[in-house]
């Protein structure tokens, strides 16, 4: 595993939290693996197609064997009923679901290596209401990365539409969210709304 470790200079950003004199390097490792999504590969596929990109969750409706006694949905998809035991289905989210903050953080100097390019950045938990005469809660949260001008304004309950890669690389990052309304050119770079999903 090629590792490349390099002094990372005193006035790179990554210094201000410390509160004692420290020393930082750059270390690059370069890891080549294959990975799989095993049972929720249908979920990576669905968030790949560019404009053309679907939101999947799993549902089980074996109500009878689950706690509160009614039908149960997932997503991020679960492929086996965390009640019930059972195998779970699949359906694509309907272009007309409401998505909603639910919880949120924000990272303003230091985040995860996936984000070390975008901060400040904030991560929300979402949660998905189906268009139906209930208006049904999906019965997990998604945490998804969320694109603002200004991460202060962001709140509880403000409504959101993901947008999808348009050059896709197989990662839950494939999709993030915007706020409702978002103009096209406040989306994040290189993501595109889904035809199934106006922003």
């Amino acid at each position: 595993m090629p590792v490349n470790d390099s002094y990372l200079d005193p006035k790179d950003r990554a210094y201000n939290p410390a509160k004692t004199e420290v020393v930082m390097v750059r270390r690059q490792v370069f890891i080549d693996y294959k990975k799989t999504y095993g049972g929720i590969s249908p979920y990576i596929n669905g968030i790949m197609g560019g404009t053309r990109a679907r939101l999947l969750f799993t549902f089980c409706e074996n109500a009878e064997g689950h706690d509160f006694g009614k039908v149960l949905r997932f997503q991020v998809p679960r492929v086996d009923c965390p009640e019930c035991y059972g195998r779970t289905e699949w359906a694509a989210l309907p272009g007309e679901t409401r998505f909603f903050i639910d919880t949120l953080s924000t990272a303003v100097e230091l985040a995860g290596i996936s984000f070390k390019d975008r901060l400040p950045v904030t991560v929300a938990w979402v949660r998905a209401h189906l268009p139906d005469q209930e208006f049904t809660e999906l019965d997990t949260l998604v945490a998804g990365m969320v694109e603002s001008e200004d991460y202060k304004k962001l709140k509880r309950d403000d409504e959101l539409r993901p947008v999808f890669r348009d050059d896709p690389i197989a990662n839950f990052s494939d999709v993030m969210w915007v706020r409702a309304g978002t103009p096209r050119k406040a989306f994040p770079e290189g993501y595109v709304a889904s035809k199934h999903y106006p922003v």
